[in-house]
């Protein structure tokens, strides 16, 4: 019987397919190792799994906590939930929690737990009463006051939006399944392996990633010694940037095509990869996607 030889494509696709699977067998572990051994396998609860099965007769419980407005660091931890976080309150830290439950009896074994050191505050999702019976979701939806400098999310399967807050505010966002929405960030660390992100920003550094999903985002500002740093393994990147920006360039796709519309000294100039300098190259801006194509352009 004869051996048919894999050809580029057939490596290629098999290799995109590993790198996929890595990525989101890593982030997986990765959250695991913030979660205490003992209540792991009561987190690890497939919200969304259950949720389909049991929609019917789920059971929701909603709560309001109030902070005072001197909160300048917020953290949330999450497993199974939306997360959105917004502006508009001037005097306290307010933060809407939904719990449902998708088994009956299960929801007086979830609950928001919530832990203040100084100025910051954590709050985290937390399940007693082993796997079946502590099998639900939280959604979180926090009002922010105008002194927060600095907002943290980590969740497992959920969505997170960050709208109407003040400029300038530190941001790290990660999801395993999910997509991220931000707007008005200062330096901004976001990640997903399976969602898109879409992003406003205006700092000095910027780190997006995402494995399955695309980038979508807006430049308002970079610092002379700021960098962009954007990578997605399949999926496009497209980002407008303010007309002064000053930056060296490095784009590269390795099936899509790459374009940019400022003024720019090429070094380097193909269908595909693009390294050259926008005015004298201050800041540093990369983009890298393995399936799609890269576009900046200029606002």
């Amino acid at each position: 019987m004869s051996r048919r030889n894999l050809s580029p494509v057939d490596i290629a696709g098999i290799t995109l397919g590993v790198i996929a699977i890595l990525a989101v067998a890593g982030s997986i572990v990765g959250l695991a190792r913030q979660i205490p051994f003992g209540h792991r396998w009561q987190n690890m609860d497939m919200g969304d799994f259950w949720q389909g099965r049991t929609e019917s007769g789920a059971t929701r419980a909603e709560k309001e906590d109030r902070f005072p407005a001197d909160i300048s660091e917020i953290e949330i931890r999450n497993i199974a939930g939306s997360i959105d976080i917004h502006g508009g309150s001037p005097d306290a830290l307010v933060v809407h929690s939904v719990r449902t439950a998708m088994m009956p009896g299960a929801l007086e074994n979830i609950r928001v737990n919530y832990e203040r050191n100084g100025s910051r505050l954590v709050m985290e999702e937390k399940h007693t009463g082993g796997f079946f019976r502590s099998a639900g979701t939280v959604a979180f939806d926090v009002t922010v006051p105008r002194g927060v400098k600095v907002i943290e999310v980590h969740s497992v399967s959920g969505s997170v939006t960050v709208e109407d807050v003040q400029p300038g505010i530190s941001q790290k966002l990660t999801t395993v399944s999910g997509s991220i929405s931000t707007g008005k960030a200062g330096n901004l660390d976001v990640s997903s392996t399976s969602g898109s992100i879409t992003f406003v920003f205006g700092g000095q550094d910027l780190e997006a990633r995402t494995v399955s999903g695309s980038i979508q985002g807006k430049i308002d500002a970079l610092s002379r010694d700021g960098s962009v740093r954007l990578h997605s393994v399949s999926g496009s990147i497209e980002m407008d940037a303010y007309a002064a920006l000053d930056a060296s360039v490095s784009l590269h796709s390795l099936s899509g095509a790459v374009s940019c519309d400022f003024p720019l000294s090429a070094t380097d100039q193909k269908r595909s990869s693009l390294e050259g300098r926008i005015g004298s190259g201050a800041a540093r801006l990369e983009a890298t996607t393995t399936s799609g194509p890269i576009t900046i352009r200029r606002m």
